[in-house]
């Protein structure tokens, strides 16, 4: 484990403990077992730290979801593992969200907003291509609507979960959001968002823009982990020249972004790969 990802687990256990006000820097760096001095090597400010959890939660997330839909098993299997394991994510982190949430992170509004567009492209992503597999050809009618109601239904019993603390069945919750959305998508109503409308404002262009910067950022953190002659080191040398391309090779990159998957430090930058270059919906 790196000593940036060290810091950021002691520092959520201690906010989890202490609250983010209460835990000082000392706090952080005697629980991690090293001295002030290592800690601003790695964060400027608690100020950075606290854009490192936000961050490093987005990726937990993202990673997470994307595994997910690689998954071997049903359709609709994946799709009520997506709308449970949304649920119980949410609930599990809602502390520290919440925590995170009164800080005044004003100075990296920009950046912060930047990531969560991302992570919600992706999440719109994931959830199309689970409707898509699980309804097929019934479902192209009105696939946006679908897929805000889904949106909905997971949020609102998300919110009622967290809001009413007992033992919550998340299975349960998402086979009765899906028995709700097979009535919908059974009703073939009248649409009313229509492609253009729901793609407007995430275009592939930006889209893939915005991961493009986020895959170069990344690249740069971890080719310094890995000897260049290993085989991690040589799979993110081939990413780095592919992209360097005006346009990449979809087939190269979904190969490599498989070769680098199972490697801790490489899920967050095969993630951000296979966004960028989705496999073809068949």
């Amino acid at each position: 484990m790196s000593k940036q990802r060290l810091i950021i687990q002691k520092a959520i256990e201690l906010f989890s403990q202490k609250t983010i006000a209460k835990t000082s820097i000392q706090d952080i760096t005697e629980a991690c077992g090293i001295s002030k001095g290592a800690f601003y090597l790695s964060f400027r400010s608690k100020e950075e730290l606290l854009i490192a959890i936000v961050d490093q939660l987005i990726q937990d997330q993202t990673i997470a979801f994307q595994k997910l839909a690689d998954e071997d098993s049903s359709p609709r299997d994946k799709l009520s593992k997506f709308c449970s394991s949304s649920m119980h994510l949410f609930n599990e982190q809602f502390p520290l969200f919440e925590m995170l949430l009164t800080e005044n992170l004003k100075d990296a509004k920009a950046e912060l907003l930047q990531k969560v567009e991302i992570f919600n492209r992706a999440m719109n992503d994931i959830i199309i291509t689970l409707l898509q597999d699980t309804y097929g050809e019934k479902l192209q009618h009105n696939k946006y609507d679908i897929h805000l109601c889904l949106k909905g239904l997971i949020h609102s019993y998300t919110d009622f979960t967290i809001h009413h603390r007992k033992h919550y069945d998340f299975k349960k919750i998402a086979e009765l959001i899906l028995h709700y959305i097979d009535v919908l998508v059974e009703h073939q109503f009248e649409p009313f968002v229509e492609e253009e409308q729901f793609l407007e404002n995430s275009s592939m262009c930006n889209k893939q823009l915005s991961i493009r910067q986020l895959i170069m950022e990344e690249l740069t953190r971890v080719k310094t982990l890995y000897d260049k002659n290993s085989f991690f080191g040589q799979s993110i040398h081939l990413l780095e020249n592919e992209f360097s391309q005006p346009i990449p090779s979809a087939v190269l990159l979904n190969g490599m972004a498989a070769n680098i998957q199972h490697d801790k430090e490489l899920q967050w930058l095969s993630t951000l790969v296979k966004q960028f270059s989705p496999l073809p919906h068949l």
